[in-house]
């Protein structure tokens, strides 16, 4: 038990110091870089609120308003990464801009994948977690780039 305990403290005061790091880094970040940091930060959040409503099987109507989020995001992260907005404290990896017709790509299917997901009828459980299923890959592929 209190090994639990303890791996459950660990855990949180990682979390804890995660975030704060975050929020370092966007308190230095300024012009696109900044912008880019809040929006990728807000994207995230949304994927995230979206995968707990489907693992807690509630409030699946919401999702609709977090995957429509993620879709306008998703519209405009190309104007997010203009070339050489590489100044500290960015996280974007350079290969960003050597595959940058990739980059669109996956943005554009992002986009994609998100609308479809806003589209879904929630009350289709399966048919909502497959959607969300394929939007995270679909995420993950552009954040791996």
């Amino acid at each position: 038990m209190r090994r639990i305990v303890c791996a459950a403290g660990a855990a949180a005061l990682a979390a804890a110091l995660a975030v704060s790091a975050a929020a370092h880094d966007h308190e230095h970040a300024t012009g696109v870089v900044k912008e880019r940091m809040i929006a990728m930060e807000n994207m995230g959040k949304r994927l995230k609120a979206i995968n707990e409503r489907i693992r807690g099987k509630r409030d699946l109507a919401a999702i609709k308003a977090d995957a429509d989020a993620v879709a306008e995001l998703a519209a405009h992260v190309t104007h997010l990464f203009p070339s050489g907005s590489m100044q500290h404290p960015t996280q974007a990896r350079s290969s960003i801009w050597q595959n940058w017709s990739d980059f669109e790509r996956r943005a554009v299917a992002l986009q994609a994948a998100s609308r479809k997901l806003a589209e879904t009828d929630p009350g289709d459980a399966d048919a909502i977690t497959a959607q969300a299923r394929a939007l995270s890959q679909v995420y993950d592929e552009m954040d791996r780039l």
